[in-house]
Parts: structure tokens; C-alpha cells; sequence
């Protein structure tokens, strides 16, 4: 199933793959930027068999040019960023220890450690160029910079926080609730005697 998200920016589902290479706000966006960096691993998947299949596409457009039909020259709505864009060196592990590039007069380049380094010294070997390397990095897709991912983070931290801070006061401006009315108690007085008949009261005057 493909990859998709809700973009609040046109107010429908995009796919994955239409915000990596071919939205204009791609970089500038915080719904992709959330999105990506939640899945980085499947998104550039998506995107690097986007491109392996375009450069199939064109690679047998120049072996057979016949085989391209009128609906292939129609003008496309959206043009894909180029690839060289999305691309980005990064550190992927500081050495520990230091290695040197060694270049010799022929222009070949080995990878040695200080010690080999300092046994062609003493043999009497001089190299053309020697550079030190202090980082492994790999090429990998960054299609959206980590200071922008950082802000979005920040942004919806702090509105879920906002959110969090309106719940609470609607929770606490809510009325008690009504006090029960308290039950009748019976009474331990006797109760009073009922008076007599108005007929009774006029035959004891007599």
C-alpha cells in the first residue's frame, strides 16, 4: 500500500512520493517534515525506485526512439525536482582512529592507517597526496533539512501542549456538581392528641 498523508496546504491525501518530488512546499512544509522523519527508511525507498524506473524509462526512449508514442510528449503538470537536489553527504560514524588516503605518483589512492603510513616513510616511499580522514559518510536522501524537521517538532510539541493547557481549563471551570437534598429524619416527640369533635366540646359545657 502506498504511502499517504494529509495535507492541510490543499486540504486532501497526497502521496508520498507527489510531496517528495514534486510539491513545491516540500521543504517548507511541517506535515511532511513530521511525516518523514516518523518514516525516513520508506520514503526514500519510494522515492530512489521512483528514479530507478525513470532512468529505465528514458534509457530505452534513447535505444528506440520509435517506441515513444504522442502521449509521451504531452507536457507534464508537475516536473520532478532533480534528483542531485535531494541527495546529501552525512556522517555516518566518526573514526575512531585516523586513516590517510594515500596517493601515489600514478594517481592511485589506497586507504591506510598511520602505521602503514609510517612504514613507507622509513622505506623511502613518498606519496603524490595525503589526506586524512576523520569521517565515514554515506550519500542518502534528505528531502527535508533536520533544522526544518527540528522546528516542526518543536511546533507540535508546543501545540499539543497548548491543546493540553485548554482541556485542562475547560475540565476545571465545569459547576459542581449539586449537593443531594438531605432525607426527612422522623421526630422521637409523642405526637399531640387530636382535638375533640365541635359536638363533644358543646355537651361538656352543658
Amino acid at each position: 500500500m502506498r504511502l499517504k498523508l494529509y495535507c492541510n496546504r490543499y486540504a486532501h491525501f497526497k502521496d508520498a512520493l507527489v510531496c517528495s518530488v514534486s510539491c513545491v512546499y516540500r521543504t517548507r512544509c511541517d506535515d511532511f517534515a513530521l511525516f518523514y522523519d516518523e518514516h525516513r527508511g520508506d520514503v526514500d525507498a519510494l522515492v530512489a525506485d521512483y528514479y530507478a524506473e525513470r532512468r529505465e524509462r528514458e534509457g530505452q526512449k534513447k535505444t528506440n526512439p520509435s517506441s515513444n508514442d504522442k502521449a509521451a510528449h504531452v507536457a507534464p503538470v508537475a516536473r520532478p525536482e532533480e534528483l542531485r537536489k535531494l541527495i546529501r553527504l552525512e556522517v555516518l560514524r566518526e573514526m575512531a582512529e585516523s586513516v590517510y588516503i594515500w596517493i601515489d605518483k600514478e594517481d592511485r589512492a589506497e586507504l591506510l592507517e598511520t602505521g602503514e603510513v609510517l612504514r613507507r616513510a622509513e622505506r623511502g616511499q613518498k606519496a603524490k597526496h595525503i589526506y586524512r580522514v576523520s569521517q565515514e559518510m554515506e550519500l542518502r536522501f534528505q528531502l527535508v533539512p533536520r533544522k526544518r524537521i527540528d522546528k516542526a517538532k518543536r511546533a507540535a510539541a508546543a501545540e499539543s501542549e497548548r491543546a493540553e493547557g485548554r482541556r485542562t481549563r475547560r475540565t476545571n471551570a465545569r459547576p459542581n456538581a449539586p449537593v443531594p437534598f438531605p432525607a426527612p429524619v422522623a421526630s422521637n416527640d409523642a405526637p399531640a392528641e387530636a382535638p375533640a369533635p365541635r359536638r363533644a366540646r358543646a355537651r361538656a359545657g352543658r
